[in-house]
């Protein structure tokens, strides 16, 4: 059967053949997945460009492994209750952004390209931690493929914006760039999800340096433009402006609830709460504490979200927010 592969696949085809950087590479094959023909004559085809793509993402996870056996500063481990990284253009920010909600102490600077490699830090909300993690600006070349593994990975975008200038043109750039990577930026509720034909993040907008938009003038603009697509916090690092409205928000957007276990007769632990995705159910609590748990586990007593304080559940009972759980056998 022939393939009859349309312009569209062909333009994409030929972006992977001039493409000479990694993300390029992997979202010009991403593209080609996303509208070769799907039929008997492209099975093959379709085959080879998973893994091609297969190999350049290993490349990714490793992009300078056997060139150096010294420390990977953009190879860093999930920590807390998600990984939030922190994504924008020169000056916008970013590193103010993290000091002001963490215990970091990134280098500040009024210039381009303060940021070299990535700084981290926690960020306390109620009951968990957040990881944070500050990047150079997207615009900085020499660390794009190293940048692009650490977004791949990443659980949620903040995207700092400089209300003091231009905002609308900085989220068209930011998108541009991520968009030739094959990263799509997600409208406000939806959990990030990738496939073999994109990366797609949940994206949480921080309009920083609110405190020299004296008008509101670019904030009003911005909320105008993209507020009814992408959830915007108004912030300032001077004056603490949307301090509290960003640990919040980053917590919803994670898509994470949080649960908390008993024994019979016992109290829970308030100040230690699992963290799981939503959406969970008790069986996957029980799976979660033990494996054996799953398999001898009948139903369990819930509180929070139950009709009345120690109701009756079953396995497949779906847990909300702050709901306590106590399994049974």
């Amino acid at each position: 059967m022939p393939a009859n592969l349309t312009p569209q696949y062909l333009e994409a085809e030929q972006k992977y053949r001039v493409a000479k950087a990694l993300p390029e590479r992997i979202a010009a094959l991403q593209e080609m997945l996303k509208v070769i023909p799907k039929h008997k004559g492209t099975d093959h085809l379709r085959a080879d460009i998973r893994s091609r793509l297969s190999r350049h993402l290993e490349q990714l996870e490793k992009p300078s492994a056997t060139r150096s056996g010294g420390p990977q500063p953009f190879n860093i481990k999930k920590d807390g209750a998600g990984q939030v990284v922190i994504i924008g253009l020169p000056t916008s920010g970013k590193s103010e952004v993290l000091n002001a909600l963490t215990k970091a102490t990134a280098i500040v600077g009024d210039y381009p390209f303060t940021t070299k490699v990535p700084n981290v830090g926690m960020m306390v909300f109620e009951n968990v931690n957040i990881q944070l993690i500050d990047t150079p600006a997207l615009t900085y070349k020499v660390i794009q493929t190293q940048l692009f593994g650490l977004l791949r990975n990443a659980d949620l975008f903040l995207v700092v914006v400089n209300l003091a200038t231009d905002p609308i043109d900085e989220i068209v750039t930011i998108e541009r760039i991520l968009n030739s990577w094959g990263i799509g930026l997600l409208e406000y509720g939806m959990p990030s999800f990738d496939s073999d034909e994109g990366v797609n993040k949940t994206v949480l907008v921080i309009a920083n340096k609110c405190d020299m938009d004296s008008k509101s003038k670019n904030w009003l603009s911005l909320n105008e433009f993209y507020g009814t697509r992408f959830n915007i916090v108004r912030f300032s690092c001077l004056d603490g402006t949307g301090f509290q409205a960003l640990r919040n928000e980053a917590f919803n957007g994670l898509n994470k609830v949080r649960i908390y276990t008993k024994s019979p007769g016992g109290l829970p632990q308030y100040d230690n709460p699992m963290v799981i995705d939503s959406g969970s159910t008790v069986s996957d609590v029980a799976y979660r504490l033990h494996k054996e748990w799953k398999g001898k586990l009948k139903y369990a007593l819930l509180w929070g979200s139950a009709k009345f304080d120690g109701q009756r559940v079953g396995k497949e009972y779906l847990l909300s927010d702050g709901d306590t759980v106590e399994l049974h056998e």
